[in-house]
């Protein structure tokens, strides 16, 4: 799956805003108390573990941080970091020990990674509707579905509520060739404090590091 993808399905269910009317259950109040829990936040921190399965058998697993400050957001995911100062975004790759440059574009909608740009339109986007309680480590959770209203790679978001705290603790992307893509969100941190270089890549941290400027 594209690392954009991975990014946009953090954001989209991490961040909150206005949801459509609809008769869903009581999604829409749900995720509303969600989406004022998280907007009320400056800045968070959480680490996360991603699973993906196929016909009930684990294809792989990985883990990953994602800090978010405002616009910008830094991320480590499968040996990539990405930085983001609201202005460039870099990708570096560990492997080739290099780093791509590109604007920042709030208007692109190829870049997802943006929580101001992904939800703009998020109630225009999804359906959603309240499936069902399940008590995950004895914690009542919410489990909520997210249908695109636009053909997609996936036919469905599942999104697991946290019911004492409205915080979201698993993410669940079903891929219509059956693959599920399911993000643990773990040490969620949402009084953390960034110094703004903290969102710029410095390459005197990496000797030898190639540049590609796309900007």
């Amino acid at each position: 799956m594209k690392n954009r993808t991975l990014f946009t399905l953090i954001l989209m269910c991490l961040i909150g805003c206005g949801w459509a009317q609809n008769t869903d259950g009581g999604a829409t109040e749900l995720m509303r108390a969600v989406s004022s829990k998280y907007q009320g936040f400056s800045a968070m921190k959480f680490h996360y573990t991603l699973k993906v399965t196929k016909d009930s058998k684990t294809l792989s697993s990985s883990q990953g941080d994602f800090a978010l400050k405002g616009s910008k957001y830094r991320a480590t995911y499968n040996g990539q970091e990405f930085y983001c100062d609201g202005e460039s975004i870099w990708n570096y790759q560990k492997s080739t020990n290099e780093v791509s440059i590109f604007e920042y574009d709030s208007e692109d909608d190829d870049n997802m990674m943006n929580p101001k740009l992904l939800l703009k339109n998020w109630e225009k986007q999804f359906r959603a509707k309240y499936i069902r309680d399940e008590y995950i480590n004895n914690v009542s959770t919410a489990l909520i579905d997210l249908t695109p209203k636009a053909a997609q790679s996936y036919y469905r978001i599942r999104l697991f509520v946290n019911k004492t705290n409205n915080q979201i603790v698993r993410i669940a992307l079903y891929e219509k060739d059956n693959t599920i893509y399911t993000y643990y969100i773990e040490q969620f941190n949402s009084n953390a404090t960034f110094p703004d270089n903290y969102f710029t890549f410095d390459k005197s941290k990496y000797p030898g590091v190639e540049v590609n400027d796309m900007r």
